[in-house]
This record gives C-alpha cells, structure tokens and sequence, in this order.
C-alpha cells in the first residue's frame, strides 16, 4: 500500500494514510505541498494521520516539509491520530513540540 494525501473535508488541513516509504515520499510530498497551497489562510491546520499505517523517519521528513510549507504561510500544522512509531520518532527527535499535536 502507498501514501495517499487528500484534503480534509472541511478544509482545515489534509490527511495521509497508507505507508510512506522511500519509494512514495517525494510524490507525498509534493501533493501534500499543493493541498497546503491551497487551504484557506486562516488556520491552524490539522494534518488527520489515523489512516497511516505506521510511521519512520521518511515520513517524519515529509511532515517536516510541510510544517514548513505551513510556517511560510504563517500557520502551523497540527498532528491528529498519531501513530505510537512515528510519535516516538518525533519524541526523540524533539520534533513532537513543533507539530502542537491535536488531541
């Protein structure tokens, strides 16, 4: 299964389900880069992840660029539904503080 990125519904951010791997980042990316393009300016944002499989480092780099992404729009991307890998990767990384995790 690869990544896929859609836009939420209500347009207040994206989501990506599936596996982000080596294979599928950069095209991960890149749509997800065109979906942040195009939400609202108002925000923050929510990134929905209760469809990803599990998470690496891979994925926690695309996040990263679209956190990015986000901050050059002035707003911020927040995490939903984290899975346990990719939360403890981003623990370690002390990355978990940048992504305000939505509850």
């Amino acid at each position: 299964m690869s990544a896929s990125v859609q836009p939420l519904p209500d347009g207040a951010g994206l989501s990506l389900s599936g596996t982000v791997d080596y294979a599928s980042a950069t095209a991960c990316e890149a749509e997800g880069l065109a979906v942040i393009a195009a939400l609202p300016a108002t925000g923050p944002w929510l990134c929905d992840l209760s469809g990803l499989s599990s998470g690496s480092s891979v994925t926690a780099a695309v996040l990263m660029s679209w956190q990015r992404a986000a901050g050059r729009r002035q707003q911020q991307l927040h995490l939903r539904a984290i899975p346990e890998r990719l939360h403890a990767i981003l623990q370690a990384s002390n990355l978990l503080p940048v992504f305000s995790p939505a509850t």
